[in-house]
């Protein structure tokens, strides 16, 4: 099914300019960037806003040294974004907008998307990752909203760069992590096992302390892919959400199910724990860590 649609969501400048925002937005003084922000009082890579589920954005600071404020109130974790929200980045402002639509005269020539496909419902086989720092509420009570705001935007951003850099997608952020994903290929493994090498490479700096979980299995995905709106439904996301707070309980930086470790080369670096069961799921599981 085809149907032509406009932005659901941008950002309006103060002078009416309109920025739509589709899937992955970066904001920063680079020129990699999809909005380039040119002022000095701006990081290379200053922020984000990511298109989550169905109608859903997401802000996210990347470790700013000047910080990303949402209604005065300096952005500490990712923070869902409400129509009519006011972020200022770098001295510049710019209200948050969502609607079903935008007129189509609204817009200019090269602001104006073409038709997009709403996705039906399709299953996959992928990879699952889950991280998520560990004692966020403690860190939330303990250190000032800047220092608190530049260590959780510099470990998301970290991770977020290893991930990408290893093709993997970013499905969501969360208060204190994010969930990502990646699609099954015949280079896939090698990406995943290199991207959680480094990811616990990043973990060794405790900076923040935080935990991992890998999971592989069938999901179904459905959602409107060109404006980067995609849901990953099924027991398997359940599963390695179940899997991470497991990893909380016994104390391990790093969890993988027996489906991740099977999949991946070097299966010989894992080690085997006992099985156990995994709340929500009948049976018991094996399970590996690194």
């Amino acid at each position: 099914m085809t149907q032509n649609v406009q932005p659901s969501a941008w950002l309006e400048a103060p002078n009416g300019e309109r920025l739509p925002l589709a899937g992955f937005n970066s904001l920063g003084r680079s020129s990699k960037n999809s909005m380039v922000l040119d002022s000095h009082t701006v990081s290379r890579r200053h922020a984000l806003i990511q298109a989550q589920d169905v109608g859903e954005y997401w802000l996210v600071d990347l470790g700013s040294s000047n910080g990303t404020r949402l209604n005065d109130r300096r952005v500490t974790h990712p923070m869902r974004l409400q129509n009519s929200d006011v972020i200022e980045i770098g001295g510049r402002i710019y209200s948050f907008q969502q609607t079903d639509s935008i007129p189509a005269d609204a817009l200019t020539p090269s602001q104006t998307q073409g038709p997009t496909t709403a996705r039906e419902l399709r299953n996959a086989s992928c990879w699952l990752l889950v991280t998520d720092i560990e004692g966020f509420s403690r860190l939330s009570k303990t250190l000032m909203p800047e220092a608190l705001a530049q260590l959780v935007g510099c470990w998301l951003g970290s991770c977020t760069s290893i991930i990408q850099s290893r093709r993997g997608a970013i499905n969501k952020y969360l208060g204190d992590g994010l969930f990502a994903y990646w699609t099954d290929g015949q280079e896939t493994p090698a990406h995943v096992l290199a991207a959680m090498t480094e990811l616990r490479q990043l973990q060794s700096q405790s900076n923040p302390a935080f935990r991992l979980a890998l999971h592989h299995g069938e999901i179904t995905i459905g959602g409107v892919s060109a404006v980067g709106e995609e849901s990953l439904l099924g027991k398997e996301v359940n599963f390695v959400f179940r899997l991470e707070k497991l990893a909380a309980e016994m104390k391990l930086a790093c969890l993988l199910s027996h489906a991740a470790v099977r999949s991946l080369p070097g299966a010989e670096k894992f080690i085997e724990l006992p099985a156990r069961p995994v709340p929500g799921f009948d049976g018991n599981f094996k399970l590996f860590t690194l």
